[in-house]
């Protein structure tokens, strides 16, 4: 009878072994598939219309490659309908992190919300996304201050004189914060008479036709008397170009820009774009990555500053953007590698 109630004994302690074995392999080999699970990101980006743009796209792929995780990036070609549509479908494809760089910045907060409920971290791609609190972080250029950079340097050069002043799309809330910025500087001057606004729009979806049409109309109001134009990209300011040269005034009044395109690089050099806002998105590009990769891994990326998006002030990360003109061109875009010598051409 003892020898029965050891033996049993025995066998139940070899039992409770052997379950608490097989547990312990299922919960390291479930540990392992999770950590050697390949991170997937979703890129929504807004349109490949703009050079700058197609650089973003081009920078992250190669990152990502580097990196080792796999990115599906989408492109809306500048419509909200197809952007919605398009990030339902990177959510349907078990992504960890969305990388939205949104066409319409309010519209976008129901995206954010969507995947915040499918588990998965938003980034804010150089476009805030507002009204929104579940945006987890934003990665962008000083908006404000490039707009400043734009302002300092067009009044530098016309400190007094007739202004056309161009804003980019009013769905984009980074065009809000670059006019913000320039008017922090050309408003002062306005308010003392010594500059005078001859024409102020925004300019729909960032079309440089829009531009185009809107200067054109300026300068026939207005007897081709125009002293200098805020472009806020160098798209829109090619489009003013373009709206001058067939007055015969190409060259003559100053007009600012941004992305540093590389037709905008050769209209500086030949004298009829005044300068460009480089936003090296090789930088930016590469820090979204990185920081899609912290937050896949429940990690929180370094910031530096934060940003008010109507609801929260949402963790940032602002990198330095740089004026570039005819004395600093080769330097900065040249000979970093931006662009070559042979684009210059």
């Amino acid at each position: 009878m003892k020898l029965k109630k050891v033996v049993s004994m025995l066998l139940a302690f070899a039992l409770l072994i052997s379950v608490f074995t097989g547990c312990k392999a299922q919960t390291e080999q479930a540990s392992e598939e999770q950590s050697s699970k390949k991170i997937r990101v979703g890129l929504s980006l807004p349109t490949q219309r703009e050079e700058r743009w197609v650089k973003d796209k081009e920078t992250m792929e190669k990152v990502a490659k580097e990196k080792g995780i796999e990115l599906i990036v989408k492109v809306a070609d500048a419509n909200m309908n197809e952007q919605i549509t398009q990030v339902e479908s990177l959510l349907s494809q078990d992504i960890d992190v969305l990388i939205l760089a949104p066409h319409d910045a309010s519209a976008a907060a129901s995206l954010v919300e969507k995947a915040k409920k499918e588990g998965v971290a938003v980034i804010a791609y150089d476009r805030l996304i507002t009204n929104t609190d579940k945006l987890d972080l934003y990665l962008t250029f000083d908006s404000i201050r490039v707009g400043e950079m734009q302002g300092e340097y067009l009044t530098k050069l016309v400190p007094e004189g007739n202004y056309i002043i161009l804003a980019g799309a009013p769905t984009d809330h980074c065009a809000t914060l670059y006019k913000k910025g320039a008017m922090n500087v050309i408003q002062p001057l306005i308010d003392k008479g010594k500059i005078k606004v001859i024409a102020e729009q925004a300019v729909e979806n960032w079309l440089p036709e829009n531009a185009l049409k809107i200067v054109e109309a300026a300068l026939a109001a207005n007897n081709n008397e125009v002293d200098a134009i805020l472009a806020p990209n160098d798209g829109t300011a090619g489009a003013a170009i373009q709206a001058l040269s067939a007055q015969g005034l190409a060259g003559k009044v100053p007009i600012t820009g941004q992305d540093a395109e590389k037709a905008a690089a050769k209209r500086i050099l030949e004298g009829t774009q005044s300068m460009t806002i480089f936003n090296d998105t090789r930088e930016l590009g590469k820090a979204a990555v990185e920081a899609a990769i912290k937050l896949a891994k429940g990690e929180k990326p370094v910031v530096n500053g934060e940003t008010d998006n109507g609801t929260i002030s949402v963790p940032s990360i602002l990198v330095d953007a740089k004026v570039v003109d005819k004395n600093n061109l080769q330097e900065v875009l040249v000979d970093s590698g931006y662009i070559s010598a042979d684009d210059l051409k």
